[in-house]
């Protein structure tokens, strides 16, 4: 099995250098915190013999280049947004495009942890169930409009209201109030300990003036928020086009503007690069791509916090085989994900395994989440058991992308070297927010990790919520760990969830991770400034600048 699995491995990458499918791009603290792994000491030189000719002068370093005005950042996308509202971005190439135009209350620090941002402080109050947000002074909308407590308080309720994940992140939320020109407080019907995490990944602010003046659907051709860019022209089918915000409350971008520009296949968006058309390309697990243009000089960086667990996700209420919690352990059982990572993740540089949402080390990690290695004979002991039925056909289903059709193709392999007849469902992005409710078979879903398992796990494995509410087990003991997680102190949160983490991987099997991958930005030689080196596509848009 390990040397069929290494030839499949090896064609499937030998066939990535051709492949044209649409590449995946891939959101107060509360005490919790991510350990970095530390870096490993360079190793000293060895000790030189005491009688030695003295070395030659060195060459002087060149000095630093010192930054420069002027110039467009152009950067792809693999296709038109569904929207460009920003209580309703999702997909990956609405995040790819969001910070440079809008922004969050609260940002993710490299560990994980959401830090203030947009404003001053955000301190929460249990007893009163409150959260109080103090603003920083002198910061405009695009289109000149305060961005104040009124403005905050309005994002807030019209967030409620209309937002994609409001029925997840802002479950608890009742309303909030403007008490001051800078002072917002937040009202919760219960507390809520991890309010901040959903503010810090998806709650991007908009101009109230602007939504009401145009309405939601010239809102959507013409987003304003605080950004140090403003949209001039979504020309769908082609890009978004965007000019420096000359009042941004950090000061004058340095570039004149950045354009996100559509080529729908890596192929393309390689030769751009090449070419000097783009001037970034975002990839997430294509360690031959990324290598062959680290070797034509481009630089590689992995954001701080991982991106994306490429994640089986069950339908464990459908009347199917995998409705059987053996089946699904059996499942597990049969993919090696060691080896999967080791040859498409070149064994830890674009990416790792994991038996959960977080990665071994960090704070949120569960050690006593034993998982399920790879052993094909205990697969094929537990199907036997559960009586399976081999006329089954099981459906994966996945959004389209380079790194993860070849994951599926992989799995798919694995799985039929069992005896699981397996039929793939490719997802054009567009579509596939459609398919988060319910799904038929295995959703291999990429699940986002910007905001940490803790925070994923609360929002996303509870009832009333959009995401796998006719599919996952929502075992009832889970459910009570995360509910209790909500309302308490730091030590018992990260206990509950622990638990809960141990329960929906080890004993319900509700999700099972194949791969963790970090998003890298490979960028051109002369684009200088901080592009997602802490978290992907969130850079320091307003210091970054090119050589001419």
């Amino acid at each position: 099995m390990k040397k069929t699995l290494a030839l499949i491995l090896a064609l499937v990458m030998i066939a990535a250098c051709f492949a044209c499918a649409k590449p995946e791009q891939p959101a107060a603290n509360n005490g919790t915190t991510n350990e970095t792994p530390a870096k490993t000491e360079e190793q000293k030189p060895a000790e030189q013999p005491a009688e030695q000719k003295p070395e030659e002068p060195k060459a002087e370093e060149p000095a630093a280049a010192e930054p420069v005005k002027g110039g467009t950042l152009n950067i792809p996308i693999t296709g038109d947004p569904t929207t460009l509202q920003g209580w309703m971005l999702r997909n990956t190439n609405e995040t790819t495009i969001a910070s440079a135009f809008y922004e969050t209350l609260l940002r993710y620090d490299a560990s994980g942890v959401p830090q203030p941002y947009l404003c001053e402080s955000f301190v929460g109050d249990p007893a009163a169930l409150t959260y109080t947000i103090k603003m920083k002074e002198g910061i405009k909308f695009q289109d000149g409009t305060p961005c104040d407590a009124k403005a905050v308080a309005w994002n807030l309720d019209y967030y409620k209201a209309n937002g994609t994940l409001s029925g997840s992140y802002f479950s608890q939320y009742e309303s909030a109030e403007a008490v001051d020109d800078l002072t917002v407080v937040v009202h919760l019907s219960s507390w809520n300990s991890l309010f901040n995490y959903g503010l810090a990944r998806s709650c991007y602010l908009c101009s109230p003036t602007a939504v009401e003046t145009l309405g939601v659907d010239g809102f959507n051709e013409a987003p304003i928020g605080t950004g140090a860019f403003k949209v001039t022209k979504w020309e769908h089918g082609v890009g978004i086009f965007a000019e420096a915000f000359a009042d941004y409350w950090q000061g004058a971008p340095l570039l004149d503007g950045v354009n996100f520009v559509i080529y729908n296949s890596t192929a393309t968006q390689q030769a751009a690069l090449e070419k000097g058309d783009l001037d970034v390309m975002n990839i997430s697990g294509d360690a031959v791509t990324a290598e062959a243009l680290e070797a034509k000089g481009f630089k590689l960086t992995n954001a701080a916090i991982p991106a994306t667990a490429y994640t089986f996700c069950f339908n464990t209420q459908a009347d199917t085989p995998l409705k059987d919690v053996r089946v699904r352990q059996a499942i597990a059982y049969a993919i090696d994900a060691e080896t999967i990572v080791k040859q498409l993740l070149r064994d830890g540089k674009f990416g790792t395994s994991s038996n959960q949402w977080a990665i071994a080390g960090t704070s949120m990690y569960n050690d006593e989440v034993k998982g399920y290695g790879y052993d094909v004979e205990k697969a094929k002991e537990l199907l036997k058991e559960a009586n399976y039925d081999s006329d089954y056909v099981l459906k994966i289903n996945y959004q389209v992308g380079d790194f993860m059709g070849q994951l599926a193709q992989i799995c798919k392999s694995q799985l039929e070297a069992i005896g699981i007849k397996v039929e793939l469902n490719a997802i054009e992005v567009a579509n596939y927010v459609n398919y988060f409710g319910e799904w038929e078979g295995i959703l291999f879903h990429q699940m986002g990790l910007s905001n940490g398992q803790f925070s994923q796990v609360a929002a996303n494995m509870i009832t009333g919520i959009n995401f796998g509410s006719k599919t996952f087990t929502h075992r009832q003991d889970s459910l009570d760990l995360i509910a209790d997680a909500y309302v308490s102190d730091e030590a018992t949160l990260t206990k509950d969830l622990k638990e809960a983490v141990r329960i929906l991987f080890d004993e319900t099997v509700d999700l099972y991770t194949v791969a963790i991958t970090y998003t890298t930005a490979v960028t051109s030689p002369k684009l200088h400034g901080d592009y997602g080196t802490v978290q992907h596509s969130r850079a320091t848009w307003h210091e970054l600048w090119k050589e001419q």
